[in-house]
């Protein structure tokens, strides 16, 4: 692995586990399983409305299986389910608000984390670390662009970067 890679992971990979305790007690709060949580965060991603096998072939489940993460998660209001405009036999799922929120909670967690992380800097440290970060920001916008949850979303991927 590139050194420089190796190193970028070890410095925010402290954060990141920081915050999974929170990030898997809020899943749990919504009764989420991760194939659940997946087919929000594709949902919130995308930004628009997708059939079920669409939802199934981006998050790698069977369409069977898909199809009963998303009945659970219509039956608690996560997710709406309507008819296709121009084919009613196609099934489109939206994200809901109440899935909008299990999102940011979720979100709220990895961000207490680098609160956590950040409060404890002198202001030496915080000045540093705020170069750094805007060096980061400015090459993620640059390189991901066209990414939606490196630009401006307050949550990461749950999954690797294609």
């Amino acid at each position: 692995m590139d050194p420089l890679a190796a190193g970028l992971i070890g410095a925010i990979f402290p954060i990141i586990k920081d915050g999974q305790t929170g990030v898997v007690s809020a899943m749990a709060g919504f009764d989420l399983t991760f194939s659940q949580f997946r087919i929000l965060f594709v949902l919130d991603s995308e930004g628009v409305d997708l059939a079920v096998n669409e939802l199934a072939e981006r998050i790698q489940l069977s369409l069977p299986a898909a199809g009963r993460a998303i009945d659970a998660m219509v039956k608690v209001g996560l997710v709406s389910r309507r008819e296709d405009d121009s084919d009613r036999r196609v099934k489109r799922i939206a994200l809901a608000t109440a899935g909008s929120d299990a999102l940011e909670k979720i979100g709220n967690s990895r961000r207490q984390a680098a609160e956590r992380f950040v409060n404890k800097l002198d202001d030496e440290e915080r000045a540093a670390l705020a170069t750094a970060v805007a060096t980061l920001s400015g090459l993620t916008s640059k390189y991901f662009a066209d990414s939606p949850w490196a630009v401006g979303k307050p949550y990461c991927s749950p999954e690797s970067p294609k």
